[in-house]
C-alpha cells in the first residue's frame, strides 16, 4: 500500500493557505460589497447593477471568509470545511465560462471584466491544488 502522508501533508498546506487567503480576500471585499457599493463599481468600471445584487453577493463573500476564519482555527477541521472549497471552484469555474463568453463579444469589454476573469481563473487552479482528489488509501 502507498504511503499518503505526503499527499495529505501537501493538501492540508494548500488547504491551510486557501482557507487563509479567503478570509483576507473575502473580508477585504464582502463588507465594501455591503456597506460601499459604489466603491467596487467605480474600481472595477463596472455598469450600474442592482444594489440587492450587490448587497446579497456581499454577503455570500463575507460569509466564505467568517467560514474560512472557523475553518483556520483547528487543522482537524480542514476536511469538515471541503464542502466550501468545492462550492468555490464550482461557481467560479463557471463564472470564468459566463466571462469568456462575455469577453469574446465584439465590443470591447472592460478591464474589470478581464480582472475578474482571470482572477477567478488563477483562484481556480489554487482550488484545485488544495482538494485532495484521491481517496485516503486509494491508487488514484
Amino acid at each position: 500500500m502507498q504511503d499518503e502522508s505526503p499527499y495529505r501533508e501537501k493538501k492540508r498546506r494548500w488547504q491551510r493557505f486557501m482557507y487563509a487567503y479567503n478570509t483576507v480576500m473575502c473580508f477585504g471585499m464582502g463588507p465594501p460589497m455591503i456597506i460601499y457599493q459604489i466603491f467596487p463599481r467605480w474600481l472595477m468600471r463596472w455598469p450600474y447593477d442592482d444594489p440587492v445584487m450587490m448587497g446579497i453577493y456581499g454577503t455570500i463573500v463575507t460569509s466564505v471568509g467568517a467560514l474560512s476564519a472557523a475553518a483556520l482555527r483547528s487543522e482537524d477541521n480542514y476536511e469538515k470545511f471541503l464542502p466550501l472549497l468545492y462550492t468555490q471552484i464550482l461557481y467560479k469555474s463557471m463564472a470564468c465560462a459566463f466571462l469568456a463568453r462575455e469577453l469574446r463579444k465584439k465590443e470591447v469589454p472592460s478591464w474589470g471584466l478581464w480582472l475578474t476573469f482571470w482572477f477567478f481563473a488563477a483562484y481556480v487552479a489554487m482550488l484545485a491544488q488544495a482538494i485532495p482528489w484521491r481517496k485516503p488509501g486509494g491508487l488514484g
